[in-house]
């Protein structure tokens, strides 16, 4: 393959974990999202017995190309997502992480899509799961860390800038964020003495 091309490959990562339901909605939610070119294609993983920083981490390990692109199982890609992430890629040489803007869905009602305002990410994250990591940087900084649902992201990101990655915004590439507030991470947000705790975690775990 040339250089040309595997420059633009991406690889979309779909992986879950624990209750098959989770699999099962992906397959109807996440995967019927996707419209890749020949230069793409899905890794597709569940382990039953995993986490979410494991099961990541495995499907990760079994990419093709390049560039790595994460979808949670209950969220999608609007039409023309991986066209304009294609076209950043193109237009942005270096070590970057391409981060969409987000349409949030709250009980099947979609509001306008926007970004998140931007944080200093020693104290917090302002990127979607969504966002695109090259896969040589994932690999160097040793991709997803065991943190509480939510945590993770912001983990993987951090790390990310600090290894010298800046941050483009494409806001024709849209992800799409199905709300639940049955979620892991709201509800662990709930207990602000155990959140306070994993977040700091996160924070000394990245930054040191």
């Amino acid at each position: 393959m040339d250089g040309a091309r595997r420059m633009n490959g991406i690889s979309v990562i779909v992986a879950t974990y624990g209750e098959d339901t989770w699999s099962t909605l992906a397959s109807h939610r996440a995967i019927p999202s996707l419209k890749l070119t020949n230069d793409d294609n899905l890794v597709l993983r569940h382990d039953p017995l995993g986490t979410r920083a494991s099961s990541l981490n495995d499907a990760a390990a079994l990419s093709e190309k390049d560039w790595l692109l994460f979808l949670d199982a209950d969220d999608e890609l609007a039409p023309g997502y991986i066209t304009a992430m294609r076209n950043a890629i193109q237009n942005n040489p270096g070590r970057v992480l391409l981060t969409p803007s987000v349409q949030q869905i709250r009980k099947g009602r979609p509001r306008a899509p926007f970004f998140f305002p931007e944080c200093d990410f020693r104290t917090g994250n302002w990127l979607v799961i969504g966002t695109l990591i090259q896969r040589e940087l994932f690999m160097e900084i040793g991709g997803f860390r065991e943190h509480p649902h939510g945590l993770e992201d912001w983990n993987l990101w951090a790390r990310a800038v600090r290894a010298g990655a800046t941050v483009v915004k494409v806001p024709d590439a849209v992800y799409k964020a199905h709300m639940n507030p049955r979620s892991k991470h709201h509800v662990l947000s709930r207990n602000r003495a155990a959140y306070m705790e994993a977040y700091e975690t996160a924070r000394k775990d990245a930054w040191g």
